[in-house]
């Protein structure tokens, strides 16, 4: 089917014959935004205080000796706002040949484009070099040796999300933080194919990938089809949800306005702006699942 633009409005006249607009198949929200820490941000950036912890106490060996001083670790990692937006025109000779409102069309549209685009900013935390330092002059890649599990020419399975399980916990990542995992509809169907899946199992894996449950060894899935592949290797993610700070400076808004400059077309557009950034790399988990 072709997709149909502003441009293409044309054949939406009356002379087709019908009042009725197909949307065409595509996801229309955010995804992932409620499955991060949100918060509202004033200014291009904003910087979240990390506080690590002392490992293990001091011993008193002496009576009346000198108060030993920790250095609690003091970090700091930085977001970014970054500024967003989507238009486009209706033109007043196509309003009176047509039997649609495509303002409302238009806007449900966009809503959806912003949606996606937050799941992008989403992902690319998850794995982006972090900036961190007090000034933000510092950086933080994403340590791959200790949290990523390789694809080993396979995609998701139960020991894949056995293992990233045990790397969270192995991290003592408070087990009352809701955890999740994102992945595609490829790996939503390997899960039943596994060979490890046991009869008992079997149930819970298929009630997840018909989407009558959500929850799968302690994680709440997330299916998205906007995860980066590379070589037919797909990057999935499992994570805690303070992992993820999500920075909102201007929630996605519309406007409809006319353009003197476009012989008074009305424009629909439609901005916001916002930034996400990982908090902890301990928290997040890369879980690569081979699509070859």
């Amino acid at each position: 089917m072709r997709i149909l633009y502003s441009v293409d409005i044309p054949v939406s006249y009356v002379t087709q014959f019908s009042s009725n607009v197909h949307l065409l198949a595509e996801q229309k929200v955010s995804r992932l935004l409620p499955a991060v820490m949100r918060e509202d941000v004033t200014g291009e950036s904003w910087a979240v205080e990390i506080t690590g912890g002392i490992d293990a106490p001091n011993e008193i060996n002496e009576r009346h000796g000198d108060t030993p001083l920790n250095n609690t670790p003091q970090t700091r990692r930085w977001g970014f706002i970054r500024d967003y937006d989507v238009a486009d025109l209706i033109d007043k000779q196509d309003r009176v040949k047509m039997l649609i409102q495509l303002d409302s069309v238009y806007t449900m549209r966009h809503a959806g484009t912003m949606g996606r685009g937050m799941d992008d900013s989403i992902i690319s935390a998850l794995y982006a070099t972090a900036i961190t330092g007090h000034t933000g002059t510092g950086t933080t890649a994403f340590p791959t040796s200790t949290q990523q599990l390789a694809s080993g020419s396979t995609g998701l399975t139960i020991d894949k999300l056995n293992r990233a399980k045990e790397i969270l916990d192995g991290n003592e990542v408070d087990e009352f933080y809701p955890r999740f995992f994102a992945a595609g509809s490829r790996q939503m169907r390997e899960l039943l194919e596994d060979d490890k899946v046991t009869s008992s199992d079997f149930n819970t894996v298929k009630a997840l990938v018909q989407g009558q449950v959500d929850t799968f060894l302690g994680f709440k899935f997330i299916r998205t089809e906007r995860l980066i592949s590379t070589s037919s290797v797909r990057n999935c993610f499992a994570w805690a949800q303070p992992a993820i700070r999500f920075g909102t400076a201007m929630s996605p808004n519309s406007t409809a306005s006319p353009r003197p400059d476009k012989r008074y077309a009305s424009q629909i557009y439609t901005c916001g702006s916002w930034g996400a950034l990982r908090t902890e790399d301990e928290m997040v988990v890369s879980v690569l699942c081979s699509e070859a």
